[in-house]
């Protein structure tokens, strides 16, 4: 029986490492048509590396976006640690002095003073792509101040 629940265990995990971010070229009517985030098959995850490489440029406007891929799961401003800067690991609250339940309020306070000194507000469009094992996988667009498009990723939520 253990190893039964063993091989079903191992099982669900594989399945789970296998979406498949690499294959499929980028087809319009089926991205539009599978926008829905709770899906965990989208076929949105394979059309991605053709997205990067051939659709999603730096300085590609919203609108071409939006006109390409359809409106976004989400669109907002997040307060983003930029590229190169890197949380200290004396904040983590994984540090053993910060994970004391005396110190944690401390600690909360000083990585909120350590974001608003560093954090900057990033401008983003997110696109759900499918999921790994329990979290929902997205597409993620950072754009500038005018409007282009500079980044682009996959995340998990």
């Amino acid at each position: 029986m253990r190893i039964l629940m063993l091989m079903f265990v191992l099982l669900a995990m594989l399945e789970g490492c296998s979406t498949n971010y690499n294959n499929d070229k980028f087809n319009k009517s089926v991205w539009l048509s599978n926008s829905d985030m709770t899906n965990t098959n989208n076929p949105r995850a394979g059309m991605t590396k053709d997205l990067f490489e051939n659709y999603l440029k730096p300085g590609v406007h919203r609108d071409s976006i939006l006109i390409l891929l359809g409106q976004p799961y989400s669109e907002k401003i997040e307060n983003r640690i930029p590229k190169g800067i890197e949380f200290p690991d004396s904040l983590s609250l994984t540090d053993s002095v910060n994970f004391r339940k005396e110190n944690q309020e401390r600690a909360l306070k000083n990585i909120n003073d350590w974001m608003k000194t560093y954090g900057q507000p990033d401008t983003l469009m997110f696109y759900p792509v499918g999921w790994s094992m329990i979290d929902p996988n997205f597409m993620v667009i950072k754009f500038r101040h005018d409007s282009t498009a500079y980044e682009f990723w996959i995340e998990q939520h």
